[in-house]
């Protein structure tokens, strides 16, 4: 989960493994719950909730929709950075200072966009923000908890981790349209109290990080099949941005059914993605991580489809769900393969999947800033959003083909 380098960077000192002095002082559950609240305020609040809130600044006035659209993308961008910035930060201060402050940021954010009347830039720049510091969670998070827990165990702590996303989309999807009834102004307040919460609450929770290290063994070289894995997990998300991020818009402004409605089918992908990390879970106890992975693309690629062929009630609440299913789940997966592919070994798969994060960020930036792009160029024709699925699915597609040139 966090970024990190081939060229033979310094890397920190492992956090004890389980077994190790230190490790038995450490309460996973604690620790877990830790991780969930901080990738719910990084990612769940900071990303999901700005999609059901999207289209209400627009029908208020606030922006027009390509700039709500960039002010999406600009959180994305901020997540590459992050993305490419978590692996220094955590080789130069403890990790859990870097995402507790992560998420005080966060809450600001919300806090400074509450102001209606300041420019745009103010506004994109605390959405840049927003997202550095929620790649920065992102990457660190996940494996300051997973370096104390098992091996068997660590697939199913690693779901529950990024169920702190799905908290986030169910929030969004119930309380957003609420809050929007009153005013986007309080809307945006209570998104930041209730990161500044969840920060204060999971302050003390955190387990001991490494402590931080200049020096140390060079890393090991990565397998030959990293090049096309990460490929293979940027198209992925530019397959997922359309649905994760822009759904509710969507649904919305370009069907034209409200932010109401829009916001009840975003509460059908939540629901999925409360199902999904269960079911690819058994999937994968069952056929296997590798042919897991596969399904996974093809039921994200025909929801994906089904937004393209049909906008009825019925559909548009298939494609919510099926789209839902596969996030978190697909991460999850994607995060087993690139173990997998590394051989267990842990410096070649921090390595790994460094690289793979930061390459799903260039992949959902170049997703997000090309929305933009479309609303701005095709929104009043209504094209926008089926050129946008069109492309998701092409990379989807190719997402899966890529996966049988990957051997290992």
């Amino acid at each position: 989960m966090n970024a990190g380098s081939s060229t033979g960077q310094a890397t920190p000192n492992p956090t004890p493994a389980p077994g190790a002095p230190g490790a038995s002082k450490v309460r996973v559950g604690v620790a877990t719950t830790a991780a969930i609240g901080a990738v719910f305020v990084g990612l769940g609040l900071a990303r999901f909730a700005f999609a059901p809130l999207e289209p209400a600044l627009v029908a208020d006035g606030w922006f027009s929709g390509s700039s709500a659209a960039l002010l999406a993308a600009a959180n994305l961008i901020g997540y590459l950075i992050g993305a490419l910035s978590s692996s220094r930060l955590a080789r130069r201060f403890q990790a859990t200072t870097v995402i507790r402050i992560s998420m005080l940021i966060i809450g600001a954010s919300f806090f400074a966009c509450a102001i209606h009347a300041l420019p745009f830039a103010w506004f994109f720049l605390w959405r840049v923000a927003s997202g550095v510091t929620g790649g920065i969670i992102m990457g660190l998070a996940g494996p300051t908890v997973l370096a104390y827990v098992s091996a068997p165990r660590r697939a199913l702590i690693g779901e529950m981790v990024l169920y702190g996303q799905t908290v986030g989309i169910i929030i969004a999807g119930a309380l957003i349209p609420v809050l929007v009834d009153n005013s986007v102004e309080l809307a945006w307040i209570v998104l930041g109290c209730i990161s500044l919460v969840t920060s204060v609450v999971t302050w003390r929770m955190w387990p001991p990080s490494p402590a931080p290290s200049r020096s140390g063994a060079p890393e090991k070289r990565e397998s030959e099949h990293a090049g096309r894995f990460c490929l293979q997990y940027s198209l992925m998300a530019i397959g997922l941005v359309p649905q994760m991020i822009f759904l509710v818009d969507f649904i919305a402004r370009d069907l034209g059914r409200g932010v109401a409605v829009g916001s009840h089918f975003y509460l059908l992908y939540g629901f999925g993605s409360i199902i999904g990390p269960f079911l690819y879970n058994f999937s994968v106890q069952r056929i296997g991580l590798r042919t897991t992975l596969r399904a996974g693309i093809v039921v994200q690629l025909i929801s994906t489809v089904l937004l393209i062929i049909s906008t009825t009630d019925p559909v548009l609440g298939v494609a919510s769900f099926l789209a839902g299913i596969g996030m978190p789940a697909i991460i999850a997966a994607f995060l087993l393969r690139s173990e997998q592919i590394s051989e267990n070994d842990p410096l070649r798969h921090r390595t790994l999947w460094g690289r793979a994060t930061a390459s799903f960020a260039v992949g959902q930036a170049i997703a997000g800033c090309g929305t933009a792009f479309l609303i701005e160029a095709f929104g009043s024709t209504g094209l926008a959003y089926p050129l946008l699925f069109y492309m998701a699915a092409g990379s989807l597609v190719l997402a899966f083909l890529i996966d049988f040139t990957i051997r290992r």
